[in-house]
């Protein structure tokens, strides 16, 4: 395991001891055996402490004046943090901390980050270094207080020294946690690649026309008897983890939510876990699915382990990154879902939209139907009524006829009679 060890002591301020023996720890970090010395002296000191003159992050040469600022802040109160960094004397060989200068620089680097974890401003942020390159051992002391202290100052809160061990092993490993990252994401990419490809497989509605989708009806129904009112698939049923896991999912729509969106996060808990059995069936059919899911996994348990030794959050880094996956399994599951009720709403739509259409045209036919009969019967009705009419008139012509011949005789009649008389 690759990480920064970082551990943190005072002495409380107000024991009277304390001045002392923050002066005395001063002395014993600058001046040990092995000690990497400032050029031309006898002890190794760098750092920042403004109030003497030495407002920029460099050596600093006064060894007495700072031993007499340390002490006599020390009698103000301050409380002083004495902290070691230290890394395996193989991890520091192959990052090259050898060298003191990549000590300064992990300092000088991180200050800001430092002096939040520790509540303290970074402008009243001072603090001293040494470097001891010892066998088995190399790390670095470091001595850090507030300028500006008001109040009194005790422990930081563990968590707050969990993060500090982070951004400084991120620092010194970033080259092994850029790597760890990009395996992390390239597994992450391809494992949803191939899990896109095999739902395409899987999903009976990227490929399939609806009378294709159709006609497996009765091959699924035997798969099981709770499934006879569904649509069905393309599937060769003879591969068996597609038939089991595409029955799984058919069977698992009769459970989902009937409003609401279709999303693995807002599902009841135990739909999730009949999608989770699903995903595992996924990942236990493919290896490329698989091996992907485990690098991830592993990815991600061993960037966790770069920051922390507790196993309560090497779990819970893992877990997170399972939960992760099977999150985004469980929405392509999903979309199976949402894709077959849209195959199914079209073909019930269209199968109504059939059916109406026969209807109308039954109805229509029906109309005309009613149309001709309702002429046939006007048209005789009128032929009767002028038939009816036509010898009314006859009759009544022939009665006028008849009339008219008895006046024109009576006439005549007369009209012979008056001259006879003559």
């Amino acid at each position: 395991m690759k990480n920064v060890i970082f551990k943190v002591r005072f002495n409380h301020p107000n024991k009277s001891k304390t001045p002392s023996l923050n002066a005395r720890h001063f002395d014993y970090i600058c001046k040990r055996p092995r000690a990497m010395h400032n050029d031309g002296q006898n002890f190794c000191c760098f750092g920042k402490v403004s109030e003497i003159g030495y407002s920029n992050f460099g050596n600093i040469n006064e060894f007495d004046l700072i031993k007499k600022h340390i002490l006599k802040k020390s009698k103000d109160k301050t409380t002083f943090y004495k902290c070691i960094i230290s890394l395996k004397e193989e991890d520091a060989v192959e990052k090259g901390f050898e060298n003191r200068n990549n000590w300064e620089e992990l300092i000088k680097n991180n200050a800001k980050k430092l002096a939040k974890e520790m509540s303290i401003k970074i402008e009243d942020f001072e603090y001293v270094c040494s470097v001891h390159m010892e066998k088995g051992h190399p790390h670095m002391h470091l001595m850090a207080w507030d300028k500006n202290q008001e109040i009194l100052r005790e422990s930081i809160p563990k968590h707050n020294i969990y993060k500090i061990r982070r951004f400084l092993t991120n620092d010194v490993f970033k080259d092994d946690l850029q790597n760890l990252y990009d395996n992390k994401n390239k597994s992450k990419d391809n494992y949803k690649n191939f899990l896109k490809d095999m739902i395409k497989e899987l999903d009976p509605t990227f490929t399939m026309t609806d009378e294709e989708y159709k006609k497996y009806d009765k091959e699924l129904k035997t798969l099981d008897l709770d499934l006879n009112n569904s649509k069905i698939f393309n599937i060769n049923l003879d591969d068996n983890y597609v038939s089991k896991i595409m029955k799984d999912i058919y069977l698992l729509r009769k459970d989902l939510p009937k409003t609401g969106r279709l999303n693995y996060a807002f599902m009841p808990e135990n739909v999730k876990k009949e999608i989770d059995v699903i995903s595992k069936k996924i990942l236990a059919s493919n290896i490329d699915v698989r091996k992907n899911f485990e690098n991830y996994i592993k990815s991600m348990e061993d960037i966790t382990k770069f920051s922390t030794k507790n196993e309560k959050y090497i779990d819970k880094s893992i877990k997170s990154a399972e939960d992760e996956l099977l999150n985004f399994t469980g929405n392509q599951i999903l979309n199976i879902c949402k894709n077959i009720n849209k195959k199914e709403f079209k073909i019930r739509k269209e199968e109504f939209e059939e059916y109406k259409k026969e209807k109308d045209e039954e109805q229509t036919n029906f109309e005309k139907q009613e149309m001709l009969s309702l002429l046939s019967n006007l048209i005789s009705f009128m032929n009767k009524n002028e038939s009816k009419n036509n010898n009314k008139f006859l009759k009544q012509n022939n009665e006028n006829s008849l009339v008219a011949k008895k006046e024109l005789a009576k006439k005549m009649e007369n009209k012979s009679n008056i001259e006879w008389e003559r």
